[in-house]
């Protein structure tokens, strides 16, 4: 028996707002290396009365409750407990979030999450990304249809100076300017994450100091207020996370934390770019990779610049684990394009194997043009080439948003199918 001192200290002296109810190491190791963008912290099991109280105090904003059959103690009745628990929590704090937390091997605790009013339900032996769209989607009701068409773009430049910042820039800026069918005004981020550091907040002209090892460290607290007040934002409305300035804090970034502050950036935007223009890691990048949905790479018809890509594309092959399925999320952008320079992009495609995403055509004096004056080339050219092509590319991405916000699903949740033709299967038999 844990004394009250010991359990009211389990989840004390944190700023964390969720809380697994179990007694069962086992399943709060899991969870948390799950969920690990969030701060978990575990309630352990104890009379009623004293786990009301305790939650009462601390307010959690997210409440996991063990309904595996097994939350450590072979004297507890879990499921008793955690439908005790839950109806009495709804009396006394009728905001809190819960969630279900068992297997499909066992449908009795299925059943008792339901009959506890727990709708949502984290299956620990199912994909671990499924586990952390359920907390997404309850964390952010407000942005869930936002999170639901949330976009993620990452553009990986062959090497330094081709061109890969100056596309990402003018394709968030340009993104934020347009309206969709709805008229409403996109949400667009920029992961300023290029090589040299900091030059796609420059060229936006947006200034702060809220770089990307503060953003990846408060995590946890994000929300739109912090999004809204601590993040960079440009004229047009964009917001911007770039690297920090030493390249000691540059170095002790890591691919993990970054792929989880996407996941906890996503429910606030439409569209989220990720700028990794020279960047030197071809690791960290493939963990990137993994987490969009396309991965654009960027090139120009130059020897040197389709000698690093085929490195590139070399270097991913070896940190991807699953090479063929990634691969298909790999588009190729030709940038500078030129007819009078030979290889033309169909070849270049055609030679890596990639899809052709777009053709940027040459148009360096006129962006340096613009640059002195301090504009993106869109600002002074507004039917420029180049502009027209990065246009479309955006108008694609919205479209893929609205597409997918469109779409309506009426089916019960998955955990829900999965569980019950197996439940129906068995009916009728001893």
């Amino acid at each position: 028996m844990h004394t009250e001192k010991s359990l009211l200290s389990t989840a004390a002296n944190t700023d964390s707002k969720f809380v697994f109810c179990s007694s069962n190491r086992t399943h709060f190791d899991w969870l948390d290396r799950v969920l690990n963008e969030w701060h978990l912290k575990q309630q352990e099991m104890a009379p009623l009365d004293m786990l009301v109280a305790r939650m009462s105090a601390c307010k959690p904003q997210l409440l996991l409750l063990d309904f595996s059959g097994n939350c450590g103690e072979e004297d507890i009745d879990c499921n008793a407990s955690m439908i005790g628990l839950a109806q009495r929590l709804k009396a006394v704090l009728p905001d809190l979030q819960m969630v279900a937390v068992g297997t499909m091997d066992y449908p009795d605790g299925a059943i008792a999450a339901l009959r506890a009013g727990v709708h949502h339900f984290v299956d620990m032996h199912a994909d671990a990304e499924e586990a952390r769209n359920v907390i997404r989607k309850l964390i952010a009701p407000d942005t869930m249809a936002v999170s639901e068409s949330c976009t993620l773009i990452a553009l990986a430049g062959a090497r330094i100076g081709i061109g890969t910042t100056t596309l990402a820039v003018h394709l968030a800026d340009l993104l934020q300017q347009r309206r969709t069918v709805q008229q409403t005004e996109p949400r667009i981020g920029l992961l300023d994450l290029g090589l040299p550091v900091g030059d796609g907040q420059l060229y936006l002209n947006a200034a702060g100091a809220f770089h990307l090892d503060e953003a990846i460290r408060n995590r946890h607290r994000l929300d739109q207020t912090l999004i809204h007040t601590a993040l960079p934002r440009t004229a047009s409305g964009v917001r911007i996370v770039s690297l920090p300035r030493t390249t000691n804090e540059i170095a002790g970034i890591a691919a993990s934390d970054t792929v989880a502050l996407l996941t906890q950036l996503c429910p606030y935007f439409d569209v989220l770019i990720v700028d990794l223009g020279g960047f030197p890691h071809a690791g960290f990048i493939s963990r990137i990779a993994q987490a969009v949905d396309e991965t654009w790479l960027v090139t120009d018809q130059s020897v040197g610049s389709l000698v690093s890509l085929a490195t590139l594309l070399k270097e991913l092959d070896i940190h991807l684990v699953e090479t063929e399925r990634q691969a298909g999320k790999r588009q190729l952008i030709v940038n500078r394009y030129d007819t009078r320079y030979g290889m033309d992009a169909e070849q270049i495609a055609e030679r890596f194997g990639l899809p052709l995403k777009a053709v940027l055509p040459e148009c360096a004096a006129r962006m340096v043009s613009a640059a002195n004056l301090g504009k993106l080339l869109h600002e002074v050219a507004r039917t420029d080439p180049y502009v027209r092509a990065v246009q479309k590319l955006g108008a694609d991405l919205l479209k893929s948003n609205v597409d997918r916000r469109n779409r309506t699903d009426n089916r019960l949740p998955q955990w829900m199918q999965r569980w019950m033709p197996s439940n129906n299967n068995k009916r009728g038999t001893k």
